[in-house]
């Protein structure tokens, strides 16, 4: 969609099919345009064009979609997101085991 300057921007979308209220989607394609995106795009409003990654994991950093669909294939967002982090090469956090100490029933 385009912002008030008239540049284009990520646009999400409310999921209303989900369980919780004002969960955000975002539909992303692989190809620039094709058959695909003419039958699930039918508003005029809604542009397509080309996001780089890094472009794509700033607004899915800020928006925080539930689920993204990409080419009509609905993935979870944090997977997507992960996915991103990979292609950019920025490092994944992996969770830290922490033990506690065996609580002393004595």
């Amino acid at each position: 969609m385009e912002d008030e300057h008239g540049e284009p921007e990520i646009a999400f979308f409310e999921l209303s099919r989900e369980a919780l209220p004002g969960a955000l989607g975002i539909s992303l394609y692989t190809s620039r345009d094709g058959e695909l995106q003419r039958r699930h795009l039918r508003d005029d409003q809604v542009l397509i064009v080309l996001k780089s990654h890094k472009d794509l994991f700033e607004a899915i950093s800020t928006g925080v979609p539930s689920s993204v669909y990409l080419d009509g294939e609905r993935i979870a967002g944090s997977v997507f997101k992960a996915m991103l982090e990979i292609d950019l090469g920025i490092p994944l956090h992996q969770p830290r085991l922490i033990r506690l100490e065996e609580p002393d029933l004595h």
